[in-house]
């Protein structure tokens, strides 16, 4: 067959035909591979924006939530501000009050802060030690002697405790200075019987009872002290408490056992009566 047959004029035109053939073929996917390049680089950008949009609300959420949480803060800290203030007036107003209890701590029996709450505690501790240990150690300090009657024997014992209330008690607004051994020695150069073992042991009770009043009275910012000034011989029935329960109709007081205990300030009370011995009834 004539090489014409297939409509090429010649060699060279078949030739020059397929080669441009080839050439379509390969702009073709040059083209397809353009657009593929371009949409990989389309969705890295689209990406980018994506993370950019995120950190940008991401900012602004932190930012809104700073801003938030200072204002908070800056809240409570108006609030503890608040509360200093009304804490400060509050103690203004309890300072005034300790500076005025006392009057109304004493008049009333109640207390009206912890301080005098705490003098009304330590008084009464007082006058327990003086009308019961005191008392008992009075007994053992000075047994009866031959003959002696009642009333010369609750003299002695009763002289016997004024001694005791001086050697523990004074100055009540100050620390404990003697020693146990040196207070029995001076009770002994007044003629009392300080040898028993009873006597000695309870002794050491009411002795460190004694530190431990002086100590809670020395701690307070409002002193207190015993009134050693009053004449018992010019009190009337009602200023004082009679060491003795049973007495005469015609009883008067002979001497100050144990003085009352007064809270400073300036108007001094006593929260305690003064213990006088007055001359009780005989006793068969």
């Amino acid at each position: 067959m004539d090489r014409d047959t297939y409509g090429f004029n010649s060699e060279d035109e078949g030739h020059d035909a397929f080669k441009q053939s080839g050439s379509t073929r390969g702009r073709g996917a040059g083209r397809k591979g353009k657009h593929q390049r371009d949409a990989a680089a389309w969705c890295r950008w689209l990406r980018e924006q994506v993370a950019q949009d995120i950190d940008r609300q991401t900012e602004v959420l932190i930012t809104r939530t700073e801003a938030r949480t200072d204002a908070v803060l800056r809240a409570v800290g108006g609030l503890s501000e608040r509360l200093d203030a009304v804490a400060r007036d509050v103690e203004l107003l309890l300072n005034a009050l300790r500076d005025q209890g006392v009057r109304d701590a004493i008049d009333t029996g109640r207390a009206t802060s912890d301080v005098h709450r705490r003098h009304l505690e330590l008084a009464t501790t007082y006058q327990t030690l003086v009308t019961q240990s005191l008392r008992e150690l009075g007994r053992m300090l000075c047994p009866k002697d031959g003959d002696e009657g009642p009333t010369e024997l609750a003299r002695r014992r009763a002289e016997s405790v004024a001694h005791l209330v001086v050697l523990l008690f004074q100055p009540l607004h100050e620390p404990m200075s003697s020693t146990p051994e040196e207070i029995v020695a001076r009770l002994r150069a007044f003629g009392l019987a300080t040898e028993g073992a009873q006597f000695r042991g309870q002794f050491a009770i009411v002795f460190r009872r004694a530190v431990e009043l002086r100590a809670g009275v020395a701690s307070l910012a409002l002193t207190a002290e015993l009134d050693f000034s009053v004449d018992p011989t010019a009190l009337q029935p009602e200023r004082y408490q009679p060491w003795e329960q049973q007495q005469a109709d015609d009883a008067h007081p002979e001497f100050l056992i144990a003085p009352a205990y007064v809270v400073g300030g300036d108007r001094p009370r006593s929260l305690s009566r003064p213990i006088v011995f007055v001359t009780p009834r005989g006793r068969p």
